[in-house]
C-alpha cells in the first residue's frame, strides 16, 4: 500500500467522522433537548462539547491536513489556483465550502455551543408566586430558545455545506 492511499483513507475517515457528527448534531442532538429541561439540556450540550466537539475538531485537523497533503500530491497549489481546468475549479470549489464549515463550526462551538452551556448552572425561571404563594416554572429562558434556534439553522447549513461538498466530489 502506498503513503498517499494511506493519506486518502486516513482524509476519508476524517471526513467520515465530521460530517457524520454534524448529522448526528442537527438531527437527533438539537431536536432532542427540546425534551428536557434547561438545565439539563445545558448539561447535556457541556458534557457533548467536552467529548464530541474535542474528537470532532481533531477529526477536522485530520482532514486539512490529509487535504493540503493530497492537493499537493494530486494537483500542487499553484495549479490548483492558476489552472482553470474542471478539476481544478470543483477542487477550489470544494475547499471553500470547507471553509465555510469550519467557520461554522467554529462559531457554533466556541460561541454558540459555550452559551447553551452556561443554562446549566443557571436557575430555572420561575413565574411570580400565585394565590397559592407556590412559584411554577415559566419554561425555557427566551434567551435558551433564541441560541438553540440559531444552534438548529447553523446545524442545517453545515448539513446543506455537507451535501453539497459530498456533490462536488462526485462531480469530479
Amino acid at each position: 500500500m502506498n503513503a498517499m492511499a494511506v493519506v486518502s483513507w486516513l482524509h476519508l475517515i476524517g471526513i467520515t467522522f465530521w460530517v457524520g457528527g454534524i448529522f448526528v448534531s442537527t438531527m437527533v442532538l438539537m431536536p432532542s433537548l427540546k425534551a428536557i429541561s434547561p438545565a439539563e439540556g445545558g448539561k447535556l450540550m457541556e458534557a457533548f462539547s467536552k467529548r464530541f466537539g474535542i474528537l470532532t475538531w481533531l477529526a477536522v485537523a485530520l482532514v486539512v491536513i490529509t487535504g493540503i497533503i493530497l492537493t499537493n500530491d494530486i494537483i500542487g497549489f499553484s495549479l490548483l489556483v492558476s489552472s482553470n481546468t474542471r478539476y481544478a475549479n470543483l477542487l477550489l470549489t470544494k475547499i471553500i465550502l470547507a471553509i465555510v464549515m469550519i467557520l461554522n463550526g467554529t462559531y457554533m462551538s466556541f460561541v454558540l455551543g459555550r452559551k447553551m452551556a452556561s443554562f446549566s448552572s443557571a436557575p430555572p425561571a420561575s413565574k411570580p408566586a400565585d394565590s397559592g404563594g407556590k412559584s411554577q416554572p415559566s419554561g425555557p429562558p427566551p434567551e435558551l430558545l433564541r441560541l438553540q434556534g440559531r444552534m438548529a439553522i447553523i446545524g442545517w447549513v453545515q448539513v446543506v455545506l455537507a451535501l453539497a461538498i459530498l456533490l462536488v466530489m462526485g462531480l469530479i
